[in-house]
C-alpha cells in the first residue's frame, strides 16, 4: 500500500524548511487549493512507480508555488519524505541537496522556467495542468531530479 503525504505534512515541511534558514516568520500558504491539487495529482497518477510519484510532488510543488517562500526546498523535502514513508532510505547530505537546488535554480534561470511555471500554474483546466506538469517531469529538468532521487533515495541498502 502506498502512503501519501497529507496536506498538513506538506505545510509542516514548508514551515520546517523556512525555520532552517531563519525565515520561520515568513510561513504562509498562498494557494491552499494548489497543495490539494498536488496531493490528488500524485495519488491519481504514475501507478505504483514511487520515484515518479516523488518527482510529481517535487515538480508540481515548484510549478504551482503554493507557499510564500521556500517552495524549492519544500518540493525536494516532500519528495524525499514521500519516499521515506514508503520505506526508502535517504542517503542525501545537506550538501547534496544544496547542489541539486543550485542546479535547479541555474537551470530555471537559464531556461526562463518561471515563465513556463507561471503559464502552467495559471491553467484553469486541471487536466491541462496535469498534462503540462507531466511534460515537465519528462523534460531534462525532470529527468535530472528523478535521477537524483533514485541515486540518493534507494529502496534497498
Amino acid at each position: 500500500m502506498i502512503v501519501y503525504l497529507l496536506e498538513e505534512e506538506i505545510r509542516e515541511i514548508n514551515r520546517f524548511s523556512l525555520e532552517l534558514t531563519g525565515e520561520g516568520d515568513d510561513f504562509q500558504v498562498v494557494q491552499p487549493d494548489d497543495v490539494r491539487f498536488v496531493i490528488r495529482f500524485v495519488s491519481e497518477r504514475f501507478g505504483k512507480d514511487l520515484y515518479r510519484k516523488a518527482l510529481g510532488y517535487c515538480v508540481a510543488l515548484i510549478v504551482l508555488h503554493p507557499f510564500k517562500n521556500g517552495n524549492h526546498r519544500t518540493s525536494l523535502l516532500c519528495a524525499e519524505r514521500f519516499l521515506q514513508k514508503n520505506d526508502y532510505q535517504s542517503l542525501a547530505t545537506d550538501d547534496k541537496r544544496i547542489q541539486l537546488e543550485k542546479w535547479r535554480l541555474h537551470y530555471e534561470e537559464k531556461h526562463e522556467s518561471h515563465i513556463e511555471f507561471f503559464r502552467i500554474a495559471n491553467r484553469e483546466n486541471n487536466q491541462e495542468r496535469r498534462n503540462e506538469i507531466e511534460k515537465l517531469m519528462m523534460s531534462p529538468y525532470g529527468v535530472k531530479i528523478e535521477q537524483w532521487l533514485k541515486k540518493y533515495n534507494p529502496n534497498e541498502l
